[in-house]
């Protein structure tokens, strides 16, 4: 036998807010680390933005003057302002951006074409027009830069303070899982110390008291041992109750038998002897006929029990339950005329149909009626009720006698649960099996006014 020290709850709820604080903090690190790659990276590209603003004004302001001196070869620095411009072209990212790359690109081709043509106009176009766009490229950058630079200081604060988050939150769930763990633990071993003493008092047995000051191998061994001691005497006890159990169901079930068969063979009994006796008298009519029904007796109550004992599987076929009901009642109609006991039961226009064992609802029918009878020994009145609809037939039988008394209730469908000085107390036990054989359940009540009721409800 081995003690769990954590028991599963606990370490399912550590494992599972271990896992949500390993991902937060995995999610937030990924996040902050992508924001300071992100500012990282627009800045980069701003300060090349600005670097390439910055060496084409200055190419441009030594063109600039080289054509106010009137030097004619400055092919060189042509191309220099071509690289600059091809670099501004890779940078620009914004739209912004790329409309004055494109204005420095068109006024530097009007300072190209005026060149030949009119060296005069293209020195102004290039001072007036093309500098000056130039210029204000590079102030753009600047503020760009600026902007980058205070985002990347933005998110690397954000990165600083996700981290000390991160590290606080685990400490804080480290103290708070660590202080569940070990509530938890101590009251999982002050519970099993109760259940061990609750054990030992339901055995009748005086168990020493296991205390726990410190949670230790000695202690834990000796723990585990006391609570083996102890299933192993409750399992042993529970295997004696149940065969005590058995041995008593069947002692109750031998005696019930018994007094069922005793009675009408007594009477059968009687009759013979008396018959021998007397051979001139012999049995008249009602003799034979008292002998008829105590045998029917006998017979009755051997079904039952094999009944109980042996359950046979439905054999299912196409059935009218109104006309089970009527040739039922048909059956017990002189006993219930003998008890003065009225039968109503409205039989409805149409069939009810359902797939199932006509001989077993029959049955049932028969159980539930005999029962109602029983308990109006005096008179009164027996309905017998029917509804369906497109799913389930409802069968209901209600008596007006004295109800089902409490001590039964709770055992109403249990073997042997009776207070008829007759009867095995089987029958609603077998009715029960067979309704719920075919799909259907079967609850008994006491009416408000008076009397019990039995409420059938099968699948159509």
């Amino acid at each position: 036998m081995s003690l769990h020290l954590y028991p599963t709850r606990f370490l399912v709820v550590t494992a599972t807010s271990s896992t949500l604080l390993l991902a937060c903090t995995v999610g937030i690190g990924v996040y902050l680390n992508g924001e300071r790659a992100r500012t990282a990276a627009e800045l980069g590209e701003n300060l090349g933005s600005r670097r390439a603003a910055a060496g084409l004004e200055e190419t441009l302001t030594d063109l600039l003057a080289l054509r106010s001196q009137g030097t004619k070869e400055v092919s060189p620095l042509h191309e220099r302002v071509a690289a600059h411009l091809d670099e501004i072209r890779r940078f620009a990212d914004k739209e912004a951006e790329s409309d004055l790359a494109r204005s420095i690109e068109a006024s530097f081709n009007r300072y190209l074409a005026l060149l030949n043509s009119n060296p005069i106009s293209a020195t102004n176009q290039l001072r007036d027009d093309t500098l000056p766009a130039s210029r204000r490229l590079r102030e753009y950058n600047s503020r760009e830069v600026l902007e980058s630079e205070r985002e990347h200081q933005i998110s690397l604060r954000l990165l600083a303070w996700g981290f000390v988050a991160v590290g606080s939150l685990g400490s804080v769930a480290g103290l708070v899982l660590g202080y569940g763990l070990a509530r938890g633990l101590r009251r999982a071993v002050d519970s099993l110390l109760v259940q061990v003493q609750g054990a030992s008092d339901l055995l009748g047995q005086e168990l020493a008291t296991v205390r726990l000051d410190r949670v230790g191998p000695e202690g834990i061994e000796k723990l585990v041992e006391r609570v083996g001691e102890v299933v192993r005497a409750l399992q042993q006890r529970e295997r004696e109750v149940r065969r005590a159990e058995r041995l008593a169901a069947v002692g109750q079930l031998a005696a019930g038998v018994a007094h069922e068969i005793r009675n009408p063979l007594t009477s059968v009994q009687l009759l013979i002897q008396t018959a021998r006796k007397d051979p001139s008298a012999g049995l008249d009519r009602e003799d034979l006929v008292l002998i008829e029904s105590e045998l029917g007796r006998i017979e009755e109550s051997l079904r039952i029990f094999l009944d109980y004992a042996r359950p046979s599987k439905p054999q299912r076929e196409a059935c009218d339950l109104a006309r089970i009901i009527r040739d039922t009642l048909n059956l017990t109609r002189t006993r219930a005329e003998q008890q003065h006991v009225a039968i109503r039961f409205a039989v409805p226009f149409e069939p009810i149909l359902l797939f199932a064992d006509p001989r077993q609802l029959r049955q049932v029918v028969m159980n539930l009626v005999l029962n109602a009878l029983d308990a109006m020994p005096g008179g009164g009145t027996l309905e017998v009720e029917t509804k369906a609809n497109a799913n389930v037939v409802g069968l209901f039988v209600s008596d007006t006698g004295q109800g089902i008394p409490p001590e039964i209730f709770p055992r109403l469908f249990e073997p042997f649960a009776t207070d008829k000085e007759t009867g095995l107390g089987l029958g609603l036990v077998v009715s029960k099996r067979i309704v719920e054989d075919h799909g259907g359940t079967i609850v008994g009540t006491n009416r408000p006014e008076r009397g019990a009721r039995f409420e059938v409800r099968l699948p159509q």
